[in-house]
């Protein structure tokens, strides 16, 4: 997940050097006896400025919010106390940039032969120091992204172990299967001969207890008999 804070600071990167090459036109007119042509183009141009400089700030403002939230605990967003100054120096150089450009806007003077202030102050010390700036912000960033690559791509390693994991896991399971399938069908052969010696117990029991019964019928008649002729004898 990209940084909020990287997002935003190149977006006011990029706008910083789209209104630099804005003003550096608008100076040029300013500078000049304009025509009404010009003087409509010098109007925009001074409104375009104003518009770019106020939304710049608006970006500034979000920035800085950032920055005062992770002062007291940066380490909760995975930044040392010199990334967290190296950002309040960025906030903080940008906004003298602003009030500066602002400045030359509010004060126009046909005389004047201000230049575009660099994004680091103005002057090409300053100038020279933002692009110092720009290149370690850059090398900062490419090592970023080499961390970002190596992290994704131990994850990868990781989703292709788990992806391992669960095809043994899928084997397994249907070997599984293949048993549960044998044992159901040994249940069912040993309930179907479970069956059939019940039923041949029970027409065994049947079968002899109607011998029982003829057996006490034949005794009974004799005894019958016996009495019988012990009576009337």
């Amino acid at each position: 997940m990209s940084d909020p804070f990287l997002v935003v600071q190149d977006d006011v990167i990029s706008s910083f050097e789209q209104t630099q090459t804005l003003l550096a036109t608008w100076q040029r007119l300013n500078n000049k006896r304009r025509s009404p042509q010009e003087e409509n183009e010098y109007q925009f141009m001074t409104d375009e400025l104003h518009s770019s400089l106020k939304s710049i700030r608006s970006d500034l403002n979000d920035l800085q919010e950032t920055i005062d939230v992770a002062r007291d605990f940066p380490e909760d967003y995975g930044l040392t106390p010199a990334k967290l100054a190296d950002r309040q120096r960025f906030v903080s150089d940008r906004s003298k940039v602003v009030e500066n450009m602002r400045g030359i806007l509010n004060n126009p003077a046909p005389s004047q032969q201000k230049q575009v202030p660099s994004a680091a102050g103005g002057g090409r010390q300053q100038s020279e120091q933002l692009a110092v700036e720009l290149d370690n912000y850059q090398g900062n960033q490419q090592m970023l992204m080499q961390q970002q690559d190596d992290h994704f791509d131990a994850m990868l390693g990781t989703v292709r172990n788990l992806h391992g994991i669960a095809n043994t896991m899928n084997t397994e399971l249907d070997s599984q299967a293949i048993l549960l399938d044998e044992v159901d069908d040994l249940v069912d052969r040993t309930q179907s001969k479970l069956s059939s010696a019940r039923d041949k117990v029970s027409r065994f029991l049947r079968e002899r207890g109607n011998r029982s019964l003829y057996t006490i019928l034949i005794l009974f008649v004799v005894i019958l008999v016996l009495l019988m002729l012990i009576i009337f004898t």
